[in-house]
């Protein structure tokens, strides 16, 4: 499978790039590549300031300009263009705790359930920037974004996206799925997430 990293948000309440920051002596974005490489064909990451990623070894693609500026869905459009793939992992950059054992299970449940998007619900939310998508919905989301329906929801409203809880996962996921989906938006954010690496170290 494909693993594509969305690294494209401003990060404006974050006043700094949050993919680049530290944790564990690695940045996120580092961190999160590592991660998913041993499960994925190949790492994509997705930036319009490609240049600050120069350091990685990984496939790097700025937002086709025709979207750019339009958010994740732009994202999700430019990784599903990039991977010669039918089915995609996306993941969002500021997710640094994101689980493998999870990724790998949304994708065997897509390809086993023939959904168009497998998306896990926790604390009652919808995380579609850390899901699995089929290739096939590539019109659908170039369609909403021709449309200015930018929002991830339009997108899952408009497909046959199931989704999956804690209740679905395997025993040995129930652990993981509890910080899997956390995700930083502000400097404050950024210090619990560096208290959670020691816990979970």
């Amino acid at each position: 499978m494909k693993t594509i990293i969305l690294a494209g948000g401003k990060s404006s309440r974050m006043g700094q790039n949050k993919a680049l920051l530290p944790i564990g002596g690695k940045s996120i974005i580092k961190r999160l590549a590592e991660t998913f490489k041993p499960i994925s064909d190949e790492i994509i990451i997705i930036s319009n300031e490609p240049e600050k990623y120069n350091g990685l070894d990984f496939s790097i693609y700025s937002d086709v300009k025709e979207f750019r500026g339009d958010g994740p869905l732009a994202g999700i459009y430019t990784g599903m263009n990039a991977a010669n793939e039918d089915c995609c992992l996306f993941l969002a950059c500021d997710m640094p705790f994101a689980s493998q054992k999870i990724g790998k299970f949304m994708m065997e449940t897509l390809k086993n359930s023939g959904a168009d998007a497998v998306i896990p619900l926790h604390e009652g939310r919808v995380h579609p920037l850390f899901g699995t998508y089929h290739k096939r919905i590539l019109p659908v989301v170039k369609e909403n974004l021709l449309n200015g329906k930018r929002k991830m929801l339009h997108l899952l409203n408009g497909v046959n996206a199931k989704i999956i809880e804690k209740l679905d996962a395997p025993k040995e996921l129930k652990k993981e799925w509890e910080y899997s989906f956390w995700n930083m938006n502000t400097m404050e954010d950024y210090q619990k997430a560096l208290e959670l690496y020691k816990k979970l170290s």
